[in-house]
C-alpha cells in the first residue's frame, strides 16, 4: 500500500524501518510503503493541516514538551502520540482513544486496544504514562475549547 489515511479505526502506526510502516486497525493490519512520520504527515494533510502545524498548536495549548501528542483530526477526536521521536525509528504514534488498558511488561509496557488486540511497547510505563496524559489533557482542553 501507497498511502494510508489515519481514521477512527486507527489504533497504533508501528515504524518498520524508514520506508514501511505497520498500521494496526480494529478489523484488519496494513502495511504501508512509507515511515510512520510520513503516514502522520499525509494523514494531517488530508484533514488541512501539517504535521509541525499540529506540533506547533499542542506546544502552544500544552506549553513547550518534547514527543507531544497531535490531534490529527478535531471533530472525530483523532489524537495520537508517540512513544520516541517522531523521526526515529523506534517510534510508535498510539490512539488515546483505542486504549483499553496498559500495563507494565517486564520494562516494557503492553497495551490492549479496544479491538482485543495487543501491543508491547519499547517504553518504560512511566515515560507511557506520561505521553498519555499529555494526550488526554490535550483533549480535555480541546474539548472545553469547543464549548
Amino acid at each position: 500500500m501507497d498511502s494510508y489515511e489515519i481514521n477512527k479505526d486507527t489504533c497504533a502506526i508501528i515504524t518498520i524501518n524508514n520506508e514501511i510502516t505497520k498500521i494496526i486497525e480494529n478489523e484488519d493490519d496494513y502495511f504501508v510503503n512509507k515511515s510512520s512520520y510520513e503516514v502522520m504527515e499525509d494523514s494531517c494533510a488530508y484533514y488541512g493541516s501539517s504535521c509541525e502545524g499540529r506540533i506547533k498548536g499542542t506546544k502552544n495549548i500544552l506549553g513547550s514538551l518534547y514527543k507531544v501528542p497531535i490531534i490529527v483530526e478535531e471533530s472525530n477526536d483523532l489524537i495520537f502520540f508517540p512513544t520516541d521521536s517522531i523521526k526515529s525509528s523506534n517510534c510508535v504514534w498510539i490512539s488515546v482513544n483505542q486504549i483499553k488498558k496498559y500495563e507494565k511488561y517486564n520494562k516494557y509496557t503492553k497495551v490492549f486496544f479496544k479491538n482485543g488486540k495487543e501491543l508491547i511497547l519499547k517504553i518504560s510505563i512511566n515515560s507511557f504514562e506520561l505521553q498519555l496524559l499529555r494526550a488526554n489533557r490535550l483533549s480535555a482542553i480541546i474539548n472545553q475549547r469547543k464549548k
